[in-house]
């Protein structure tokens, strides 16, 4: 089940996220709000690769959960 406004506005607000002149944690904190609400769901992680081979779990600051799963 989807979100209101579909994949179209998530890309589209994605975009003006990326654009906001704020700090790496800040654009992290409502790129997750911003998934997690189009998914419906209140709890969002993103787990990224990085460069060196390593996971990163990714996950908004407030966030309630202590740790990734």
């Amino acid at each position: 089940m989807r979100g209101p406004g579909g994949p179209r506005l998530l890309l589209r607000r994605l975009r003006e996220v990326m654009a906001e002149p704020v700090t790496a944690q800040a654009r992290l904190d409502r790129i997750v709000v911003l998934i997690a609400s189009n998914m419906v769901a209140e709890v969002c992680s993103l787990y990224v690769s990085r460069a060196d081979g390593h996971w990163s779990c990714l996950r908004p600051k407030a966030s309630s959960a202590r740790r990734c799963i």
